[in-house]
């Protein structure tokens, strides 16, 4: 019976040696003590990083339409978000009393030239009497000066006659560009003047679209000291990324083509603007993003992400 009880006690001892000294295994893992770890040895390599910046989306050409003569809109001819092309009607404002200015300026024109031609008769003849003895050279000098005044008389209608032919072509607004209708505030029947405080509307060119964004002083510094001056550095800048709102990268990839030559005071930033395709007209002027700089870190320590 002792002998019994003594080989129990000795497995039992044995298995506890056998446990510590980690002969037993779980799940094909070492079970480590303590004071023991799993260590991975990390080296420097090159690594692919990004910097993101807060940017504004603008057209390449945002331009308000307004009117330059006084009236009620009797017709309107696009919609908001059409798409025109430079010189397409987009309002019509009534014109009645510019086209009867601009018939009184022609009859004006017509008279004053009858008035020109009697002149220049009358000067013409004159000189002939004149030469003859006729008349003196108060006349003469009279009937040149009538001449003269007849000719300025008619440069002054037909000014006012190019005056009021414009002031009838302002009655009929046209797209100065190629772009996309904004908002339209003014609808059929609303009086609008040039000193109206809305536009008729925007038109705007997005072909192109301008994102505006900042960077620190300390960025743009490094930028030029390794570029060698701002216009290499704005050249050889990598192609950048446009994130939307809703989190996706826009399709084209766009360039950096300007840096503004002024760091703003308070902030300690400079504005960069990028340009980017915008074929589909997926981007809006207005709207916002971030623009995303890719770069690489030479000698950079990479942590795994298990780790």
């Amino acid at each position: 019976m002792k002998k019994n009880k003594f080989l129990i006690l000795a497995a039992a001892v044995m298995a506890a040696v056998l446990t510590s000294c980690g002969g037993g295994k779980s799940g094909g893992k070492p079970d480590f003590g303590d004071n023991e770890y799993a260590v991975r040895t990390v080296q420097g390599q090159d690594a692919n990083l990004q910097t993101t910046y807060p940017a504004t989306i603008k057209g390449m050409q945002d331009v308000e339409i307004r009117p330059k003569v006084s009236g009620f809109i009797t017709k309107l001819c696009v919609k908001e978000g059409q798409t025109v092309k430079a010189g397409q009607l987009l309002f019509v404002i009534d014109n009645v009393t510019y086209a009867a200015a601009v018939r009184q300026a022609k009859a004006s024109v017509n008279a004053a030239k009858a008035a020109l031609a009697t002149a220049k008769l009358t000067y013409e003849n004159n000189e002939k009497l004149f030469k003859n003895n006729v008349i003196g050279a108060f006349d003469l000098q009279s009937s040149r000066n009538n001449y003269e005044s007849a000719k300025a008389q008619l440069a002054q209608a037909q000014a006012a006659y190019v005056s009021a032919k414009q002031n009838l072509d302002f009655c009929f607004v046209t797209s100065p560009t190629n772009g996309v209708v904004g908002d339209l505030p003014y609808r059929v029947g609303a009086l609008v003047s040039a000193s109206s405080q809305q536009p008729l509307t925007t038109v705007s060119n997005i072909s192109t679209m301008q994102v505006y964004f900042s960077v620190t002083e300390k960025d743009l510094l490094e930028m030029t000291k390794g570029a060698g001056g701002l216009n290499a550095a704005i050249s050889s800048y990598p192609a950048v990324k446009l994130q939307l709102a809703d989190g996706t990268i826009y399709n084209q990839p766009g360039r950096v083509a300007t840096v503004s030559g002024v760091i703003n005071a308070t902030t300690g930033s400079v504005s960069m603007r990028a340009d980017f395709p915008n074929p589909d007209h997926l981007l809006k002027s207005g709207a916002s993003g971030s623009i995303v700089v890719p770069h690489v870190s030479s000698s950079a320590v990479i942590i795994p992400q298990d780790a």
